[in-house]
């Protein structure tokens, strides 16, 4: 059959013939687009290229699905506006910051850099949208007043749990909000296994680190947070970032791993737009992949995988 119809329109009228039946979409054929930008920043490792972390999280097969719809803010220090990675794709961000501009840049491209511009860096959140808000709660109430649906929040307020802090955190998740947060670098709080905040907080998700290898463990032995109150690993070990215009480097600490699973929830609310909070945590935690074997000592302490 042929018509001057898109593939829809021919397998709707199909549908419409008498006496067809078991009419099924073709397959449809594509390459995994990779975006200029992907492997630009090199030699990690002795020749591992600079986007290992999108490929232990499979970005290639994520984009294949959305580019992104969405936005998603970041609440942080500062960033540097005319960066490379970010001067495209900022919606929002209050002129007066004067906060230190390099932790904010580093966690905003890590979510949503600007992707296949030909330079820097790729970024897990692709074509979605940043808004950037000040590192305290008010400002992610203010994220949430302002329609963002995913906050991410690289920082610790503290060591213990505050009502305060929970009720508030409670409406922004009451308003639809998924929330990401960074569990700790091991030292934070006294140790690896103390609860931060405001990872903890039951409405967010608490994210910690795994390496190229999905381990959870650095080379000197040293490790990032692990305890009841994770929900995911992500790459948090050496992993390759920007931190001021033209300035590429590698670095370490959960501030950057929650970032890329704050960009991967930003793609999954593109694909299901109205999707809930615990539905978004849901598709993550139930595709994470097991990473047990790889980590004896740390089984049940690490989340989902």
């Amino acid at each position: 059959f042929s018509c001057e119809c898109d593939v829809t329109d021919l397998y709707v009228a199909m549908h419409k013939l008498p006496g067809l039946s078991g009419i099924e979409y073709g397959p449809v054929y594509e390459t995994l687009a990779e975006p200029s930008d992907y492997s630009l920043f090199q030699n990690f490792n002795n020749n591992t290229t600079s986007s290992w972390h999108l490929d232990l999280i499979w970005a290639q097969a994520a984009w294949d699905v959305t580019h992104g719809t969405e936005k998603l803010a970041v609440s942080d220090q500062n960033i540097w506006m005319n960066h490379e990675d970010i001067e495209n794709k900022l919606l929002y961000y209050d002129t007066t910051n004067t906060h230190s501009q390099g932790h904010g840049t580093a966690v905003s491209t890590l979510a949503a850099g600007d992707t296949d511009n030909g330079i820097g860096i790729a970024s897990i959140g692709y074509d979605t949208q940043l808004g950037f808000f000040r590192m305290n709660y008010n400002e992610v109430l203010s994220a949430a007043y302002a329609g963002y649906k995913v906050i991410n929040m690289s920082w610790t307020s503290g060591c213990n749990f505050n009502t305060y802090v929970n009720d508030a955190l409670h409406e922004v998740y009451g308003l639809g909000v998924f929330l990401v947060a960074s569990a700790g670098n091991g030292t934070t709080c006294g140790g690896p296994t103390e609860l931060v905040y405001p990872a903890s907080y039951d409405v967010v998700f608490s994210v910690s680190s795994v390496d190229h290898n999905d381990s959870h463990e650095q080379a000197n032995g040293n490790t990032h947070q692990h305890n009841s109150s994770v929900d995911l690993t992500a790459p948090g070990y050496d992993v390759p970032l920007t931190a001021a215009p033209g300035w590429y480097l590698f670095g370490s600490g959960t501030s950057y791993a929650a970032p890329i699973v704050a960009g991967t929830a930003s793609l999954i609310q593109s694909v299901f737009p109205g999707i809930t909070p615990s539905e978004v945590k849901y598709i993550l935690k139930s595709t994470a992949v097991n990473i047990d074997a790889q980590n004896p000592n740390y089984v049940g302490m690490l989340g989902d995988g």
